[in-house]
């Protein structure tokens, strides 16, 4: 087992090659692209979204239409670039953040390779039902036991958690660690809220 940092040295560390590792093709980065496919299926054009584990903000590179983007993240390296996107951002953990964030306050959430750095995705993923008026969207990543006890940050496997409401729920091989070479399948779920 490798020593562990925290998320928020991991991310910091780098946050200037993110949105490269991003785009390499070596990686098969496909999360970002999926869950713009799904968002686009449903027509949502306008609204404000709360992104959460916003990373340097590339969300607002995928999605079509005229959005207002608030952005939580870990990494206060990661949030500068998430700023010059265009993001009000928040620096704060996704648990301490998000139990701040009031009821219906966002049309949209999503939660995107972030889960996967929270223990307990239950309660986060209950909390984006909260917080949302209209869809959540979030990616579930399926950690092998090789990745969880190789990586230096800790993870979990929520890839199997029961989530009974929600409209699209498939796998997608998501993408490969750049640090492991390990390639990750992941759940993409998303959910529409009722009216």
């Amino acid at each position: 087992m490798s020593k562990k940092i925290s998320a928020e040295e991991f991310y910091d560390g780098f946050a200037a090659q993110y949105d490269n590792l991003l785009k390499d093709p070596k990686y098969s980065v496909q999360h970002l692209n999926e869950a713009s496919k799904i968002f686009n299926r449903y027509n949502h054009v306008q609204g404000n979204i709360l992104d959460i584990g916003c990373g340097t903000g590339t969300l607002s590179e995928f999605l079509q239409g005229d959005f207002q983007y608030t952005g939580i993240d870990i990494s206060d390296k990661m949030l500068k670039y998430a700023a010059q996107r265009g993001y009000k951002i928040i620096h704060n953990t996704m648990e301490t953040a998000r139990a701040k964030i009031d009821s219906h306050s966002y049309d949209f959430v999503f939660c995107l390779g972030s889960l996967l750095c929270v223990k307990d995705a239950i309660t986060a993923i209950n909390h984006m039902r909260r917080i949302a008026r209209q869809s959540i969207l979030v990616s579930l990543d399926e950690t092998t036991a090789e990745y969880i006890s190789n990586v230096i940050v800790p993870v979990y496997d929520h890839s199997q958690i029961a989530i009974e409401d929600a409209i699209e729920d498939y796998f997608i091989v998501g993408w490969t660690s750049p640090t492991l070479r390990i390639s990750i399948r992941t759940r993409m779920v998303y959910i529409e809220r009722k009216s």
